[in-house]
């Protein structure tokens, strides 16, 4: 019996191990099978690739090779969309010896970004304490969920406010806004009216005054104090400052100038303008009229080569007003916003001191206050007309036109246009110099002759001139 045991033991063994001896040669075949007749498919990169959303995915590709040769041709489908959260399977295929053979790569897309928050006004904020603090806010942009600015929590705690959002994928963003319990602003003082006042002796100087608002006081127009004297027997340039004070001490002033000058000795007044000048053509015999018939007109002129730099020196030196039109005289440019047309301004008022020496502020706007042509920009001439005044320009329109630009063809319909539509008091008479305009030039010495037997005086426009100006359409 026991023999019996010990042969059966030792076939056990022997068959344990031509057993593992062909279990090993099995899998030496099925080794030797796999690699030389199915074809390995290796991705670039990770099996699984995490990534952020909104980012730019890019194919690392992948490389399959059987029995040591490569297999160039591996299509790969599967669509990834980055814009949107989640996951995406892109698969690589090969063909060999008619079958389709298949790897795989998991890509997910996921949102770990936190929500931008911006503060709107300052992180640290002076607020009255006789007031109640009125939240200036915040925005919040996420990268996925776009403005979610709605979705911001406010809370306020002692001197202390503070924003926070979450976005629907959970990240969260705050900030704090510091309230400093202070009033170091002054109050904002407004003139009413013009900042420059030109009046003529005789006159009567009715004070528009001024009107003051305070961040935490808010309207104290009746703690304004005004300085100063206006001697509209006396000429001079007179000065009135308007000061205020607000509960915390804070002080502001401006001023106003006003300009007495004589009075004309008539009020039947003509004021020759010429508009667009000079010009090679006819600015030259303009002058030479004007100065036979003794009379004084205004220039407003614009950019031309600076070979006629010498009329305008003529313009100013034989007593005539140079005046400011434009620099382009381009609708299109000066007109897009006030910084353009004050460069444009800044621009014609340079060349005219370079030539004079003398600084000009009486302007006209291209096209006239009035114009429709700037209506691509709403509300600019009625921010303009507001905007000159305040930097110290005065503009002035017309009331009587010559035609010589549109309708008139001849000298007599530059003549006629003129006449009959003088009036008894102010008349600002719209001319131009631009080139070869010898309709104006013929007619320029009859409109004077009429001028004169019928009682009118010419004279230049001056800061003092009435303001002839047209309704605002802009």
């Amino acid at each position: 019996m026991k023999e019996d045991i010990n042969f059966l033991k030792k076939l056990y063994k022997r068959q344990r191990k031509w057993i593992l001896s062909l279990s090993f040669l099995v899998v030496i075949l099925i080794l030797f099978f796999w690699y030389f007749f199915i074809p390995q498919i290796e991705l670039k990169g990770d099996v699984i690739i995490r990534m952020e959303v909104n980012s730019e995915y890019k194919e690392l590709g992948a490389e399959a090779r059987v029995n040591f040769e490569k297999i160039k041709d591996i299509k790969i489908t599967g669509k990834v969309n980055t814009k949107k959260t989640g996951k995406y399977t892109v698969y690589y295929k090969v063909k060999y010896r008619g079958k389709t053979y298949t790897r795989t790569r998991t890509i997910i897309v996921e949102d770990t970004t936190p929500p931008v928050l911006t503060l709107n006004g300052e992180s640290k904020t002076n607020v009255c304490a006789s007031l109640e603090y009125n939240d200036e806010g915040a925005t919040a942009i996420d990268n996925y969920d776009g403005d979610i600015t709605d979705k911001i929590k406010v809370t306020k705690k002692g001197k202390t406010v503070t924003y926070f959002v979450t976005d629907k994928k959970g990240n969260t963003a705050s900030l704090e806004r510091e309230l400093i319990v202070n009033d170091d602003k002054a109050p904002e003082l407004t003139l009413n009216g013009d900042a420059y006042i030109y009046l003529y002796t005789g006159s009567t100087y009715e004070e528009p005054g001024a009107s003051a608002f305070d961040n935490c006081d808010g309207d104290i127009t009746d703690k304004i104090n005004i300085l100063g004297e206006v001697n509209t027997n006396q000429v001079g340039e007179y000065e009135v400052s308007y000061q205020v004070t607000d509960n915390n001490g804070n002080t502001n002033e401006i001023k106003r100038i006003v300009k007495v000058v004589t009075k004309p000795d008539s009020d039947k007044v003509i004021y020759l303008t010429f508009d667009d000048g000079p010009s090679y053509t006819v600015t030259s015999d303009i002058l030479d009229i004007l100065k036979e018939e003794n009379v004084k007109a205004t220039f407003f002129v614009i950019n031309h080569s600076d070979d006629l730099n010498y009329l305008i020196k003529r313009e100013f030196d034989e007593g005539h007003t140079v005046a400011l039109h434009s620099f382009t005289h381009n609708y299109g440019q000066i007109y897009t916003s006030v910084d353009a047309y004050f460069e444009d301004l800044e621009a014609i008022k340079n060349k005219v001191k370079n030539i004079t020496g003398a600084d000009a502020n009486i302007i006209r706007f291209p096209g006239g206050s009035s114009n429709t042509v700037s209506k691509f920009n709403p509300g600019i001439m009625t921010t303009l007309a507001t905007e000159v005044s305040n930097r110290g320009y005065i503009y002035f329109d017309w009331n009587v036109s010559c035609g010589d630009a549109s309708g008139s063809y001849t000298a007599s319909d530059v003549y006629y246009n003129t006449i009959n539509n003088l009036n008894d008091k102010t008349n600002i008479v719209l001319m131009h110099d631009f080139e070869s305009n010898y309709k104006t030039l013929n007619a320029l010495r009859d409109i004077i002759t009429y001028g004169k037997n019928n009682g009118y005086t010419f004279a230049r426009i001056t800061e003092a001139t009435p303001k002839i100006r047209h309704g605002i359409n802009n």
